[in-house]
């Protein structure tokens, strides 16, 4: 930002300038003026330092929540003008609304700065947030990969004993697809105004203080299922100005459902819907998919055409779950704002990598993420892992049995949040052939798309907080758990396998039913990340650098107890704590 001009260069355009003559005042006058002024400093910084010795986590909660609430009573006009305005446009434009740019975020320049040293992760330099330098990075990182599989020993190739099966008749994405793709965006020549030009969000959005609920739905069948629970947010989640609910059928199954003479909870919740929607004084409206030029897309949800009036967008399934206000909004939006650059979420999913290659290289990935996060250093980021499935044979298993909070690769939709600026690059025509596959493969892969789009738009893993907490204070000590027998850990019963899955595949409804489900899953992973090159090593856990982080014996090599957290455990919202001073 640079530095607002003195009087004399904001009334000086070259003459000569006049300076009145004023008095000289002795030292003795200087210093009685000063003694009340001093006087005052000294007061100030007393009740300063007592208020600092005072300070505890619960008062930083109700700063928090004051701040939220007059935020919302300015942002509210802003909603009703905005709802207002939506309603009267006969077409909306496909640009995504109030798109943060360089020169918002301050960004020097579009100059790209790369490390010879850092060449599997580029864009940690770019000093730019230019779409260009973007896809440019990502370029060269699957250039980076190519050569790092080449030159793969000829002992450590096509070592995996398990083979990856064909589970669909969708065939996988070309390896490093994603290279000429962009390559051939960036050559197009004359851009034309078919598509806007996309920018990164910034790394840190402290002053965001609300944010935009976006559900997609398609079926009456699951309106008792999040109406209820929009009912609460409205009434009680500070920051909430804005939902969206994303409705992938015709209008008409909504209107016929309001319009039914049988009693129901379908046409109680489908009245109250459209109701709401047609009030400009409430934060809900209704996008119909279909209206406006769209089929029933799971990636509708991400559609720029949306246009959330927030920076920070919240997700949630139709069916859920639905976390607490605490877990999201105290913890979550709060981790969000110092890494809006990234996916954050409460759900993640890890996949396994099966050649010893791989897993050395994520070993090492991962502990120099989890030092950049806890020692606070903002480049540097550690190398993908190149996954090389033509020359050695890598292919990687999708764990759908534990939600780590380290060593994650992607995160479920329910309980995330998106800066608005990504919708712009997920819609992209340039990642066409890979929203495709999304449409075409069985399982319509959404989750996994976004995931791995995003951390490779970032050149970072996304991070993740406790989707459950404890309302209270910590209850007993983290020496009490034992954590080799740990059940997040051993094999789950049919119970837990039941819920587990359904908190997988939920928004995909009923495909999850589908015979060879697991393999199919696995097959749409190891496509769409070979289309990339290369994974980034994984998620650091929310208690990174605390004493809550403990060694595991079993699967990823480190976990957060206890799973559900009091929010004086979780470091950045603690005074001193990894991540707080970074939004202060």
């Amino acid at each position: 930002m640079s530095a607002l001009p003195n009087d004399t260069d904001a009334n000086n355009s070259g003459g000569s300038v006049s300076i009145k003559s004023t008095p000289r005042r002795g030292p003795i006058f200087r210093r009685k003026c000063m003694l009340p002024v001093i006087g005052s400093l000294v007061g100030l910084f007393t009740v300063f330092s007592i208020s600092i010795e005072h300070y505890h986590h619960n008062q930083y909660m109700k700063d928090i929540l004051s701040r939220f609430d007059t935020a919302t009573s300015l942002i509210q006009i802003q909603l009703q003008e905005s709802k207002a305005s939506f309603f009267k446009e006969d077409t909306k434009p496909m640009i995504p609304g109030k798109m943060i740019t360089p020169d918002q975020n301050h960004a020097v320049g579009s100059k790209m700065v790369i490390d010879a040293n850092n060449k599997g992760n580029k864009d940690a330099h770019i000093m730019g947030l230019h779409e260009n330098n973007v896809f440019k990075s990502i370029i060269q990182r699957v250039q980076w990969s190519k050569e790092q599989c080449s030159q793969t020993p000829q002992t450590q190739r096509n070592t995996i004993q398990k083979k990856l099966k064909v589970a669909t008749d969708t065939p996988l994405l070309p390896e490093g697809g994603v290279a000429p793709a962009l390559q051939t965006w960036l050559q197009r020549g004359e851009r034309g105004e078919d598509y806007p030009m996309c920018y990164l969000p910034p790394a840190k959005s402290c002053n965001a203080t609300t944010y935009t609920l976006i559900i997609m739905s398609h079926t009456t069948e699951r309106l008792d299922a999040f109406m209820p629970q929009l009912e609460s947010m409205v009434e009680s989640w500070p920051g909430l100005t804005e939902i969206i609910i994303v409705w992938n059928s015709n209008r008409d199954v909504l209107t016929a459902a309001a319009e039914s003479t049988a009693e129901s909870n379908a046409k109680q919740y489908a009245t109250q819907l459209l109701a709401w929607h047609s009030d400009v004084s409430h934060p809900l409206r209704i996008f119909f998919s279909l209206e406006e030029g769209l089929t029933n897309n799971l990636l509708n949800r991400y559609h720029p055409k949306l246009n959330p009036i927030n920076e920070a967008v919240m997700y949630f399934d139709d069916d859920g779950p639905f976390w607490s206000k605490e877990a999201m909004i105290d913890g979550g939006l709060e981790l969000w704002k110092r890494n809006s650059n990234v996916q954050v979420g409460g759900f993640p999913r890890n996949v396994r990598f099966l050649s010893d290659r791989m897993k050395n290289a994520e070993k090492i990935g991962l502990r120099n993420s989890i030092d950049m996060i806890t020692e606070d250093k903002s480049d540097g980021y550690p190398n993908f892992t190149p996954m090389c499935r033509n020359i050695t044979g890598d292919h990687v298993e999708y764990n759908y049995f534990v939600f780590p909070d380290f060593a994650a690769h992607m995160l479920l939709p329910s309980g995330s949040f998106l800066h608005r600026n990504f919708l712009c690059f997920i819609w992209h025509p340039a990642f066409e052939e890979l929203r495709t596959f999304v449409t075409t493969h069985k399982t319509m892969p959404d989750d996994m798309t976004v995931s791995t789009l995003v951390s490779h738009l970032a050149g970072k893993a996304p991070r993740t907080f406790p989707r459950e907490v404890q309302a209270g204070r910590k209850r007993r000590l983290s020496a009490e758990i034992t954590y080799e027998t740990d059940s997040f850990y051993r094999e789950p019963d049919d119970d837990s396998i039941q819920q587990i899955i359904h908190a997988d595949q939920s928004h995909r409804r009923l495909l999850w039913k589908q015979k060879n489900w697991g393999n199919m899953r696995e097959e749409a992973i190891n496509s769409i990340v070979g289309y990339f090159g290369s994974i980034h090593p994984g998620t650091v856990g929310w208690c990174a650098g605390t004493e809550y982080m403990k060694p595991n014996n079993r699967g990823v090599p480190f976990v957060c107890r206890p799973e559900k957290p009091s929010l004086d455990m979780i470091p950045w919202l603690k005074k001193g704590g990894i991540g707080n001073v970074q939004c202060l």
